[in-house]
């Protein structure tokens, strides 16, 4: 459940490994065995979760993007990515 409240980092046991050559991050979740190839809107949602709020998260992903697709829609995508990252636990809650 996502707290719009709560602050929130990568799990600490996640790895991730980007290969540039090829143009993909993986993250690999030990918890749950497997690895999730990342497009790069979760890639940088993934980079934003650094122990910040939910909020400031939200609203720096879409200052990025709502130059290029409009404010409505990152927002939308945001949310979609950032529930897949919490259920896949790649970022979860932080202290």
């Amino acid at each position: 459940m996502t707290s719009r409240n709560g602050c929130y980092a990568k799990t600490p046991d996640v790895v991730l490994r980007t290969f540039e050559e090829w143009g993909h991050t993986y993250a690999f979740t030990p918890s749950e065995p497997d690895i999730i190839d990342l497009n790069s809107t979760a890639y940088f949602i993934v980079e934003l979760c650094d122990g910040r709020p939910y909020g400031q998260i939200e609203n720096d992903f879409v200052a990025t993007l709502s130059q290029r697709v409009g404010a409505d829609i990152a927002r939308s995508q945001f949310q979609s990515g950032f529930a897949q990252l919490l259920q896949r636990n790649i970022i979860s809650a932080s202290d």
